[in-house]
């Protein structure tokens, strides 16, 4: 039967305007057996096209438009080989390198060339798989083209569902080439007639060439190749003695496990035993390896994911987490039945991992190695911007638009006029459509022979080698992704241990045992965790208050409970944990859930849970939790349910209980953790939480450097004052590029100052290093040369007070820049960097700064004020009758007034899907949580965009032991 072969798809970036899985449906609902997608220049939307013809029973063929100078050629691959040449010519293409013409003369194996190209296929000898392709809109030329000898054959154009859908298609060429929708030319557009009809009609319009319809009929026939996937592809371990890739493993985990454990019991042998059979029968050992090689090559890490459930993993150094000590379940990780690849996902330092990744790719080659892609989309806010602006809209008009929606949304959609009523509607039709590649967090592929014959290599705007899928494609399409991530808080320990080992107080990290720390669990058990990686939310820190426990146990269920698809029962687990008498949903399941109190809390529990009670294999009920991880469950988990409810009737449970578990079950349809997942992350949680309780100034130095996580540079500022730390302005004397803390001081880095870029850093540090310390702001200005706005900086930083004797900021850039307009200079680098007229000083008695004019200069500068608390710029809000945050576990059920100054928030909806949002403020004495509930947010949601403090009335409530303020007025501080 005849399919369309000729299809282009949104994947076709600012041209396309239909998403492949509509295409199938339609296609499925015309009548077709057969559906090639051919996207201009690319493949980027095979594996989701092939997921969506999968869903509608019909046979997807893959290719794409080849479009160069003077013509256009479809490739369609018949089989595995032909789709190799597709990603080996589009990956020329990329690199700039393609000779369209040379290439396709060459015959590539399983590889069919349709083309309308009348000079190429006329100097072209007879050849079987290239075809002079009929169009509706190159109707005026069937008869040169099939003069030409090669065999005609029918492939209308199909872009669009209707005519209208090209209003679309000029407002994406306007956007992606930056013009208004007005001068896109009809040429730049596919024409009306390209547009999807039945197979009925196909024929009618090729009725006159009816070789043509049988030529598409017989190449559709004859493609082989339906699925993108073909096994896995592993990387390649080279072992360089010949030496199998399982004993070496072998060899490294036996020596690791004597590390981690001293000795080797049985129990433990036991477990490595069967792990490493497992992964030998599944081909993984390789892959082990690689990721063994790269992890040994960082500073440190944090592997993470279900892997941390492999002793295995745990030997070889990839993870930190024992899991035979802390019962983790391996076969969520891998199990005999399981037949797809090992997920290991690995954290490095974040301004290590670009490094890492490319030295891993440079050790690979770039033949074998490349970043994955990310599929970047119109989501609701660019689609409506780019709208705008692609119909003549100016910025400041279209920034005012969405500042009011942003405000009040209902109110700004039912208010505006006709024309922003137009483009909110225009917009819509953009939202979730493909715009651009860009690249994975860290996501790498590795393979043994040429990337390039498994997926197109192309560039991303930044110059970056990405695969032309993203991470779910290359999934599909059975390469192996190791995801290499960053975290800042592998930073922040690594740093604050350098800080440490600089101080003479250095830790041996082969003897630190932080989960037995005594202090640091009690740190955890009242939420003094802010700075503390993964427990200082507001969310975790109200959690952990609740519950009064902060060993490594609870804070493992914590971490996953607070996760969407748990959360609904935390009160319940609260109460359950304190004493509240409960009975197990079923007495199958009591040991299952046994340490979470009765409760379904870990991905790993939907397994258990299928196990036990309707007595699902290991493979099964990893498939069930599988489907349930994917953002589409729908009618995927129906079959799922029936064999639960039959399996756990079977069992003699009560419907009821076999409703209920279900539920829990559906439940983890949400984001939810692996228990692994969450073990290694509290690992990394109590190093943090040791270093904060017994090292705070090192700690908190780090901290800042590596700009914090869930807070701002201000809000960590005020904590270490809390903490009792003294914060010092940046010195060019007595700084280091990241902040550095000593005793109960921290030194701000130089790095710290906004506008202040990195290569004055490096000058300043070098020159210090070399020849001394400054000896006044003249001898710093002749030997460090700065332009004007990194010297206000420098100067409005504090960072020259040392040499003045005190914050006389306007003399002492005066005094800096007088000597560079003067050419005195050691460093000056250029003419450029001098200015219109040199500032005089002139004699007058010395007047400091202000404390309002240092704590401004500061604000600006530092992003924070290091001698006070900002609030002190608002003398009046502080003097005004007031009850203080530090108070408030004193003032339950009172109404109170406070100042505050929002530090985060976090919207949520309500059970009515209404918008809520809980709010962290402080003022000089202490951090609150305050709750905005729907009709409070309405009221005052246009204060929270503003700048500065708050002035907040609210009740004072308690849950569980945990305080916060119920909001019931806001008001600026005027």
């Amino acid at each position: 039967m005849i399919a369309p072969l000729f299809v282009r798809s949104a994947y076709s970036f600012h041209w396309g305007t239909a998403m492949p899985a509509v295409l199938a449906k339609a296609a499925k609902k015309m009548g077709y057996e057969s559906l090639a997608l051919t996207d201009r220049n690319s493949v980027h939307g095979i594996p989701v096209f092939e997921e969506a013809c999968g869903k509608e029973g019909i046979k997807p063929i893959f290719g794409a438009e080849l479009r160069y100078e003077g013509g256009r050629s479809l490739l369609l691959a018949r089989t595995r080989a032909g789709f190799s040449a597709i990603c080996r010519i589009l990956s020329l293409r990329s690199e700039g390198r393609l000779d369209a013409r040379a290439i396709l003369l060459g015959r590539q194996e399983g590889l069919s060339v349709l083309t309308d190209d009348v000079e190429f296929l006329a100097t072209t000898s007879r050849n079987p798989e290239l075809y002079a392709l009929l169009t509706l809109g190159n109707r005026r030329y069937w008869k040169a083209l099939i003069a030409t000898g090669q065999a005609p054959i029918a492939a209308p154009e199909v872009v669009f569902f209707s005519p209208e859908d090209r209003k679309i298609q000029r407002l994406l060429v306007a956007i992606g080439s930056n013009r208004c929708v007005d001068e896109v030319r009809e040429e730049e557009l596919a024409g009306p007639e390209a547009v999807v009809v039945d197979p009925e009609a196909m024929c009618r319009e090729f009725a006159g060439v009816p070789e043509a319809l049988t030529n598409n009929e017989k190449l559709c026939e004859s493609v082989e190749m339906h699925t993108l996937f073909g096994g896995w592809v592993f990387p390649h371990y080279p072992t360089g003695n010949g030496e199998r890739a399982a004993d070496l493993l072998r060899k490294r985990v036996l020596i690791g496990a004597s590390k981690r454990y001293g000795s080797i019991k049985p129990k433990i042998r036991e477990r490595i035993d069967y792990e490493l059979r497992v992964i030998e029968e599944k081909g993984f050992s390789d892959y082990f390896l690689v990721v063994k090689d790269i992890v040994s090559g960082a500073s440190r890490s944090c592997g993470r994911g279900s892997a941390a459930a492999s002793v295995v993993s745990y030997a070889l150094g990839i993870t930190d987490v024992d899991p035979i000590r802390h019962g983790l379940y391996f076969e969520r990780f891998l199990n005999p039945g399981r037949t797809d690849p090992p997920d290991i996902d690995v954290d490095f330092a974040w301004d290590e991992r670009d490094d890492l990744l490319a030295g891993v790719i440079a050790g690979f080659g770039e033949a074998h190695a490349a970043r994955v892609a990310n599929h970047v989309c119109f989501q609701p806010r660019s689609a409506l911007r780019e709208t705008a602006r692609a119909l003549g809209l100016p910025d400041g008009e279209i920034s005012a638009f969405e500042q009011a929606l942003t405000a009040d949304p209902l109110r700004t959609c039912e208010d505006t006029d006709a024309t922003w009523k137009g483009i909110l509607l225009l917009s819509e039709s953009l939202i979730g459509l493909p715009r651009h590649l860009g690249v994975h967090s860290g996501g790498l592929i590795v393979v043994p022979d040429a990337l390039c014959d498994h997926v197109p290599l192309e560039r991303t705007g930044t110059g970056i080698r990405v695969t032309a899928w993203d991470k779910e494609g290359v999934e599909a399409s059975g390469l192996i992704k190791i995801d290499l991530l960053g975290n800042r808080s592998l930073a922040v320990v690594r740093d604050a241990l350098a800080n440490l080992e600089g101080n003479g107080n250095g830790i041996d990290e082969d003897l630190w045992k932080p989960i037995d720390d005594a202090a640091t669990v009690e740190l955890l058990a009242r939420g003094d965790s802010m700075g503390v990686f993964y427990v200082e939310s507001p969310a975790m820190r109200m959690l952990q208050k609740k519950t009064g426990k902060g060993d490594f146990e609870h804070l493992v269920i914590h971490s996953s409970i607070i996760r969407p698809a748990a959360n609904r029962f935390i009160n319940e687990y609260i109460d359950r944990l304190k004493g509240k008498p409960y009975m197990p949903l079923h007495p199958r399941l009591s040991g299952q859930l046994a340490e979470t109190y009765g409760i379904m809390c870990y991905q790993e529990d939907v397994c258990k849970a299928a196990i036990a009670l309707a007595d699902f294999s290991a493979m099964e009920a990893d498939k069930l939790r599988k489907i349930l991880s994917k953002k589409d469950v729908g009618t995927r988990i129906e079959a799922y349910r029936s064999k639960f409810f039959e399996g756990a009737r079977g069992n003699n449970v009560a419907e009821r209980t076999i409703a209920e578990v279900w539920a829990m079950i559906v439940s983890f349809s949400g984001y939810s953790f692996v228990k692994a997942h969450s073990a290694s992350y509290a690992m990394l949680s109590f190093r943090s939480a040791y270093l904060r309780r017994h090292h705070p100034a090192e700690f908190m130095a780090s901290v800042l450097s590596n700009h914090g996580g869930y807070y701002s540079t201000l809000a960590y500022v005020s904590e270490s004052r809390r903490m009792g730390l003294t914060v010092r302005p940046p010195d060019v004397n007595a700084s280091e590029t990241r902040c550095i803390g000593r005793g109960n001081e921290i030194r701000f880095g130089l790095s710290m100052i906004t506008s202040f870029g990195e290569a004055a850093v490096v000058d300043i540090l070098e020159e210090r290093a070399a020849r001394g310390p400054f000896s006044s702001v003249e001898d710093f200005s002749r030997r460090v040369s700065l332009d004007r706005t990194a010297a206000e900086a420098l100067v409005g930083s504090g960072a020259l007070d040392s040499l003045t004797g005190g914050p006389y900021h306007a003399e002492t850039l005066m005094r800096l820049l007088c000597v560079y307009t003067s050419g005195e200079s050691d460093g000056q680098r250029s003419a450029e960097l001098a200015f219109d007229e040199a500032p005089v000083v002139r004699a007058k008695q010395r007047r400091p700064d202000s404390v309002r004019k240092i704590l401004e200069a500061e604000m600006r500068y530092l992003g924070t004020t290091l001698g006070a608390h900002p609030l002190e710029l608002w003398p009046q809000a502080l003097s005004r009758p007031r009850s203080l945050a530090r108070d408030l576990s004193r003032l339950r059920g009172r109404i109170v007034d406070l100042v505050g100054w929002p530090i985060t928030s976090k919207p949520v909806l309500t059970a009515t899907e209404d918008v809520m949002e809980f709010i962290s403020f402080e003022d000089e004495t202490a951090l609150y949580e305050t709750v905005l509930f729907p009709d409070a947010l309405r009221r005052f949601r246009h204060l929270l965009f503003s700048d500065g403090p708050l002035l907040v009335r609210g009740r004072v409530e308690e849950d569980r032991g945990a305080i916060s303020v119920t909001v019931m007025a806001l008001e600026r501080v005027r």
